[in-house]
C-alpha cells in the first residue's frame, strides 16, 4: 500500500513539473525540486540529500562539467575566428536562391558543426545567422526552427562532450560505461548519425512542400548581420577543418577530450593570425576562454540540476519495480518497441527521458537485470539523442523558440512528426547491430 502511495505523489510530481515548465518556469530551478522531492519519496534523509545525492554527484562528474567548459571555450574559439560564419556562408551561397536546398545544406552544415561544438553559446552563436537567412527566404518560422533544433539534436550521437555528459547520468545505474567515446558506442554512433542526418532533411523538405514558401529572395541579398571593421569576417578552408579536429584526434587517435580541444582551439587560433595579422594570440586565448566560462556556466548548472533530478528518480527505482515493475520489457525488442511507441513521450523530461522521470525507468530495467547491460546504456545514449532535439524545455530549443517567437507547441507539432521517424530508425539500428 505504502508503494502505491508514494507511486501516485511521484506521478502527480511528475505531471505537475511538466506543467510548470509548460508555463515557462526556469527549468533549472524545477529540475532542482523535482530532484529533491523524489529523493525524500525515495526515503533520503536530509544529510544524503545533501552528501550523496548533491555533493557526491558533483564531484562524481567533474570531468563531464569540465566537458562543458573545455567544449564551449572551443565553440568561441571557432565563432570568434569567423569560422563558424565562413561554413554556414559558404553552403548559403552554394544554395543560391533555391530555398529548400539551402535549408537542406544549413542543416546538414549545422549538424557537421555540432558534433564538436557544445552547450548553448554555439547553439545561439549559430542560431543567429542560420534562422534570419532560413526565415528571409521564407521559411516559416516554426519550420526554420524544427530544421535547426533536429540539425542540433542528431549532432549529439556523435558530440565527445554530449557522451560525456550522458555517459554522468548513465552511471547512476550502469558501472560498465566506457570513460572516452569510442567503441562498441562509436561504432553505432556515425551510422545512427549519417541516417538521422538524412531523415532529417527529408522531414523538413516534406514539411516545407507542404506549408509552402511565402517568398523567394536572393540568397545574397539576405542579411546575416552586420559585422565590425574588427571582426574577423572570412578564412581560408584550413582553418575551417580545425572543427573537426577534435572528434577526429578522440575517435581514430583515442586522444583526451581535453587536450583535443586545446590541439584543436590554438590550431584554429594560429592558423587564422596567417590571415590576420592583427589577432593577438594569447589575449584571444584568454578571451574565449573567459567568454565560454560565462556562456557555459549556466550550462553547468543546468547540469548538476539535471543530475539531481536523475539521482532522485534513480532513489525511488524501488517503488516504481514495486508499482508498475512487473509490466516493464524484460528483452531488448520490447523495450525498443516500448519506446518506439510512447516516443512523444521524450517532451518535457517525460517518463522515458533519461535527462528526465525516465531515469527512473532505466534504473528499474537495469535491477530487474534482464535486459544486458551494455545495451541499456546504449540506448539511454540513443535516447538522449532523440530527446535533445524533441523537448521543448532543452535549454536550445526554449532560446530558439523564443528569438524566432514560435510557441512550444508550434514546435512540438512541427518536429514531432520528423522526430518519431528519426527515433524508430535509430533505435531499429540499435537493436540490429546490438539487439
Amino acid at each position: 500500500m505504502m508503494e502505491t502511495v508514494l507511486f501516485v505523489l511521484f506521478f502527480a510530481s511528475y505531471i505537475a513539473m511538466i506543467a510548470i515548465l509548460m508555463k515557462g518556469f526556469n527549468p533549472t530551478v524545477v529540475l532542482l525540486g523535482v530532484g529533491i522531492l523524489w529523493a525524500i519519496l525515495g526515503g533520503l534523509g536530509p544529510l544524503e540529500i545533501l552528501n550523496d545525492i548533491i555533493g557526491s554527484r558533483i564531484t562524481a562528474n567533474a570531468s563531464a562539467l569540465m566537458t562543458i567548459l573545455f567544449g564551449s571555450w572551443f565553440a568561441q574559439v571557432l565563432v570568434q575566428t569567423g569560422v563558424v560564419k565562413t561554413i554556414i556562408r559558404a553552403a548559403v551561397e552554394l544554395g543560391g536562391d533555391k530555398p529548400k536546398f539551402v535549408v537542406a545544406l544549413i542543416m546538414i552544415v549545422v549538424s557537421l558543426m555540432f558534433t564538436s561544438l557544445f552547450s548553448i553559446g554555439p547553439v545561439i552563436a549559430v542560431g543567429v545567422i542560420v534562422l534570419p537567412v532560413m526565415i528571409s527566404l521564407g521559411v516559416k518560422p516554426r519550420i526554420a526552427v524544427a530544421a535547426y533544433g533536429l540539425s542540433v539534436g542528431v549532432a549529439t550521437l556523435v558530440n565527445p562532450s554530449q557522451y560525456a555528459v550522458v555517459r554522468g547520468i548513465v552511471t547512476a545505474f550502469a558501472d560498465n560505461v566506457p570513460e572516452a567515446f569510442g567503441p562498441p558506442w562509436s561504432d553505432y554512433a556515425f551510422i545512427a548519425f549519417g541516417a538521422g542526418v538524412v531523415i532529417n532533411v527529408i522531414g523538413i523538405m516534406i514539411i516545407m512542400s507542404l506549408s509552402g514558401v511565402k517568398k523567394r529572395v536572393k540568397t545574397w541579398a539576405v542579411a546575416v548581420e552586420e559585422e565590425d571593421d574588427d571582426e574577423v569576417k572570412f578564412v581560408p578552408w584550413y582553418v575551417c577543418i580545425s572543427i573537426l579536429i577534435p572528434v577526429v584526434l578522440v575517435i581514430a587517435f583515442q586522444v583526451n577530450i581535453f587536450p583535443a580541444f586545446i590541439i584543436a582551439g590554438i590550431y584554429a587560433i594560429l592558423t587564422t593570425k596567417t590571415r590576420y595579422k592583427r589577432i593577438r594570440v594569447y589575449p584571444m586565448i584568454a578571451k574565449t576562454f573567459q567568454d565560454g566560462l560565462y556562456e557555459s556556466s549556466g550550462m553547468v548548472m543546468y547540469m548538476i540540476c539535471t543530475y539531481i533530478l536523475v539521482d532522485g528518480a534513480t532513489s525511488i527505482r524501488e517503488i516504481i519495480e514495486a508499482s508498475i515493475g512487473a509490466y516493464l520489457p524484460t528483452t531488448t525488442l520490447g523495450l525498443c518497441i516500448l519506446i518506439c511507441i510512447l516516443l512523444p513521450l521524450f517532451m518535457y523530461r517525460g517518463p522515458i527521458a533519461i535527462g528526465g522521470a525516465g531515469a527512473a525507468l532505466y534504473a528499474t530495467i537495469a535491477a530487474i537485470g534482464m535486459v544486458p547491460i551494455e545495451f541499456l546504456w546504449m540506448f539511454c545514449m540513443v535516447a538522449s539523442g532523440i530527446h535533445y532535439g524533441l523537448d521543448p524545455t532543452n535549454s536550445s530549443n526554449t532560446w530558439t523558440c523564443s528569438y524566432a517567437k514560435v510557441k512550444p507547441l508550434e514546435f512540438i507539432k512541427t518536429v514531432l512528426p520528423v522526430s518519431w521517424v528519426y527515433g524508430v530508425v535509430i533505435i531499429a539500428i540499435l537493436y540490429v547491430m546490438y539487439g
